[in-house]
């Protein structure tokens, strides 16, 4: 038998049991589909994290303030003030002298916005001047709050893309020289920042939408929208360290520091972006492990359906076996014919499942608004071991065709 008349007796074979053919082959489909979704999922997932850090600033430290409850609070409140000060602000920046080449403040103020009848969603924010540069979140039109404005308590702010989009849509000044309405007072559109992603996932990799914030002078908003100075309260100090520091240590530093200076209150988190994604890579890693293995079990439950199912179809087709032998055809014809029917079948749940794969991707990309972007050596892998199934597994029945006994094969009935 030549090698394309066994491969067309075996398509025909399969087609003649659609059914059954694509039955066996599910566990195969789903085992290459699983496979490439997993590792596009952990692309976009890495992409996605390393989005959501880059916001942080890798070289960065944050310290961040944390709401208190029960005793912890209590025990808080007798050191009045308690929580991030710009006292803190001004101890990191002295005691880290050398390893911290710049800092921002944020804190985050309550008050209505408003524009012409328009209230858009913003989160208003009182920063000091170096708080964009930390962040990386820089004007696009006009510029950022200085120091003049911070030693003035000027009542100007700085605007993020969004609420430049609900405000000032049509303004070919994007905004800049118009006055917008917090509380009731005025203040002076002097920046309009540049876009950015829209939101982080959340925890402590949370920044909220960068495009809605609305940013005063701080000094301007403790001074207008908060009664008692004593209750600073800001919401984080942003340090950048050096590139030559050593960026664990500082962060140990600073640490110390403010344990000394909240007398033990743990009010205060220290994140550092350059850690986080370490951690949230080891995650994905282990993830990515879980669902790989998961994977190779439906290859391997793949792979028994088609032994099984084999093994049945040799059992069928002894009177043919039996026929073929006795015409001339070799133990090696027989071998071949079954292995080439198993490798149809796994070849075509890989293809299927390559398919299913791509489709399970852009679903991802489609619901989570995640890049996920297709590995071709993904691909290629799960394809070869789908093949390497139908081959490993497809043997065995092979073997036991091509062994029978083809006066006994004649006579089976």
């Amino acid at each position: 038998m030549h090698l394309v008349e066994s491969i067309t007796i075996g398509v025909k074979e399969i087609a003649a049991h659609k059914m059954r053919s694509i039955l066996t082959m599910l566990g195969v489909i789903f085992g290459v589909a699983a496979v490439i979704a997993t590792v596009a999922i952990g692309a976009g997932a890495q992409e996605e994290t390393l989005r959501e850090i880059s916001v942080l600033g890798t070289n960065n430290i944050r310290v961040r303030k944390v709401q208190l409850e029960g005793s912890e609070r209590t025990r808080a409140v007798k050191k009045a003030p308690f929580g991030l000060t710009l006292a803190d602000v001004a101890a990191v920046r002295g005691l880290c002298k050398g390893a911290v080449v710049d800092d921002g403040v944020a804190r985050q103020f309550h008050a209505p916005v408003s524009f012409a009848g328009e209230s858009p969603p913003v989160t208003l924010l009182g920063v000091t001047p170096g708080y964009s540069e930390v962040i990386d979140f820089l004007p696009a039109h006009g510029r950022f709050i200085n120091w003049f404005d911070i030693e003035g308590q000027k009542r100007v702010c700085v605007i993020g893309d969004d609420v430049r989009q609900i405000l000032f849509p049509l303004e070919e000044n994007y905004g800049l020289g118009q006055s917008i309405r917090i509380q009731d007072r005025e203040y002076l559109v002097v920046g309009v920042m540049a876009r950015k992603s829209a939101a982080s996932a959340g925890g402590v990799l949370d920044v909220g939408n960068l495009n809605q914030y609305l940013m005063i002078p701080l000094l301007t908003g403790m001074v207008f929208f908060e009664s008692d100075r004593r209750n600073e309260q800001l919401m984080e100090i942003v340090v950048r360290v050096a590139k030559n520091a050593d960026l664990q240590e500082t962060a140990k530093l600073v640490e110390r520091l403010l344990d000394r200076r909240h007398g033990g209150v743990k009010d205060y988190e220290i994140v550092i972006p350059e850690e986080l994604i370490r951690q949230k890579q080891r995650i994905q890693r282990i993830f990515g492990y879980t669902l790989i293995a998961i994977a190779g079990i439906s290859l391997l439950v793949g792979g028994i359906g088609i032994m099984n199912i084999m093994l049945s179809t040799v059992t069928q087709r002894t009177r043919e076996i039996g026929v073929r032998r006795a015409i001339g055809a070799t133990k090696r014809d027989v071998l071949g014919q079954f292995l080439i029917e198993s490798l149809a079948l796994s070849i075509g749940g890989g293809i299927l499942g390559v398919g299913t794969g791509f489709g399970l991707a852009q679903l991802i990309s489609y619901y989570t608004h995640w890049n996920t972007p297709i590995s071709l050596p993904a691909v290629i892998v799960s394809f070869s071991v789908s093949a390497l199934t139908g081959l490993a597994f497809g043997l065995y029945p092979a073997m036991k065709a091509a062994q029978l006994d083809p006066i006994e094969a004649l006579r089976y009935e």
